[in-house]
């Protein structure tokens, strides 16, 4: 009897295995499938596009840090650009998130992340007078990531 109880765990653990192994299996085939079989309505990703907006939020972040401490400095001139930066980040980060999922409203929030990248480029643009001085460098590389990205999403929203 004992042997007989011990043996069922390890047969219930091998099927785990079992199960979870094809399941794994599973997923690197749905990884490894071609972008143009998406689901029915669902848009298919240009390449680069994913990229262009983790920059964008990436090279924002790094704006939205300066343009804060510029602030706690007492520089209101940041307030409009920290205000844009702050709204861009927050729409590139759900469009990123429905772009990634192949959501069927992915092409109106790219068309949003557009308008949120070009207003967040104007408001670094205001500061474009330092860039010749090296200064808010974050600002010139937020503002160049944003031009990109926006190019990109309206692209997408347009296709």
């Amino acid at each position: 009897m004992i042997g007989s109880v011990a043996e069922e765990p390890m047969d219930r653990r091998e099927m785990l295995a079992a199960g979870a192994g094809t399941v794994l299996l599973a997923l690197v085939d749905v990884a490894r499938a071609d972008d143009t079989k998406s689901p029915s309505g669902a848009p298919t990703i240009p390449a680069g596009l994913l990229d262009a907006i983790a920059t964008c939020i990436a090279k924002s972040l790094a704006c939205a840090a300066h343009c804060q401490a510029q602030l706690a400095a007492g520089n209101t001139s940041f307030t409009h650009c920290n205000q844009a930066v702050t709204d861009m980040i927050d729409v590139a980060r759900a469009t990123e998130s429905l772009v990634a999922r192949k959501s069927v409203t992915a092409k109106k929030m790219a068309d949003t992340c557009a308008a949120a990248c070009k207003e967040c480029s104007a408001a670094c643009l205001e500061h474009k007078a330092h860039f010749a001085h090296g200064m808010h460098m974050e600002c010139k590389a937020c503002m160049e990531a944003c031009d990109a990205c926006a190019k990109a999403c309206a692209a997408f929203a347009a296709s």
